[in-house]
């Protein structure tokens, strides 16, 4: 018997946070998973940093400035196991689908850019963390590591994910062709409306279409807009407000050869779908895979998938708590 290539219905989701209230963004997500799941969608992509919310302060002004938003991040932020994390994996087994969300992870005492992957168990199959923050972004997330670069296979195919400029990033996309992904997960924040400007929509949509091209994959394109709350809450200038104008979303879904086969309008909320033949996917190897026949062994990539924690504490402190009634026990 021949291999089964499948077609299966996704949904990129385009959507602003409840801003910086991490419970009402979660339930604003679960309804979300319960729309899509309605449609029949078996994979529901979210932004970056949706949960509760992209820190925008961080390109007004110098770092201090941003210390009270920060706070209110920090405050806000999904821990891992958390109500957050169950709420969405109930989602997920609620409707029968794969999740993958963006939030900001607080591990110990630090906060990550993390993309959650659920499956249609509700189970939480596994997470990517930004390996580099973007510019003023490392005042907020500290770095990923290739230990969490996961391509999942599943039933509707090798499902990965990366996150905003990492697509960018040569070394990331050879990393994740070799690993062989089908359907990859493109999570984005807003674009910034001075069309000049690197972030902007044009260079942004080029870049999540030259990723498909190039790895050969479907991409399920999901961005926030910026809304007039978040506008008002951040904005005390007008150069500032001039960076927020609402909308400004990039959300579609990308085939193979780049050409968008649906998307949501620019400034509004939605979520587009489309159905995705892993099929197709073939031809595309047949010309190229360059982590595979189209390499060249004198140029390599050697990734070290090891977890690279700062701190390791080997072996195991000896109790040092004396209770109360032996303490009075004690002769002076």
């Amino acid at each position: 018997m021949e291999d089964y290539y499948p077609v299966v219905k996704v949904a990129a989701v385009q959507a602003s946070p409840e801003y910086l209230d991490r419970d009402a963004t979660v339930e604003k997500a679960c309804g979300l998973i319960d729309k899509a799941g309605r449609e029949g969608a078996k994979l529901v992509a979210f932004p970056e940093a949706f949960i509760p919310g992209y820190p925008w302060w961080i390109w007004f002004d110098e770092p201090a400035a941003g210390i009270p938003f920060f706070m209110k991040l920090y405050k806000n932020a999904v821990t891992i196991p958390g109500a957050a994390v169950q709420k969405l994996s109930g989602a997920a087994k609620r409707n029968g689908v794969y999740v993958s969300i963006s939030v900001t992870e607080k591990d110990g005492a630090s906060l990550y850019l993390t993309q959650l992957w659920f499956n249609p168990n509700g189970d939480l199959i596994g997470k990517h963390r930004k390996l580099k923050p973007s510019g003023a972004e490392r005042y907020i997330w500290g770095e990923g590591d290739a230990s969490m670069m996961p391509v999942f296979d599943t039933e509707i195919g090798r499902l990965g994910g990366l996150e905003c400029w990492e697509h960018m990033v040569p070394a990331n996309m050879m990393l994740m062709m070799k690993k062989n992904e089908q359907i990859h997960v493109q999570a984005w924040p807003s674009c910034f409306p001075q069309q000049e400007h690197l972030f902007s929509n044009y260079p942004l949509e080029m870049g999540a279409k030259a990723y498909s091209i190039i790895n050969q994959v479907y991409s399920v394109v999901a961005s926030q807009i910026y809304t007039e709350q978040m506008r008002d809450l951040l904005c005390t200038t007008e150069k500032q407000r001039e960076i927020m104008h609402p909308g400004y979303g990039m959300t579609m879904i990308v085939d193979p050869s780049g050409r968008v086969m649906s998307s949501v309008p620019r400034d509004e909320e939605g979520i587009c779908y489309a159905q995705l033949d892993l099929t197709i996917l073939i031809a595309g190897k047949f010309l190229s895979d360059p982590a595979g026949h189209y390499s060249n062994q004198s140029l390599r990539l050697i990734v070290d998938e090891d977890p690279r924690p700062p701190v390791t504490v080997t072996g195991k402190a000896e109790e040092q708590v004396i209770r109360y009634e032996e303490l009075q026990k004690m002769e002076g």
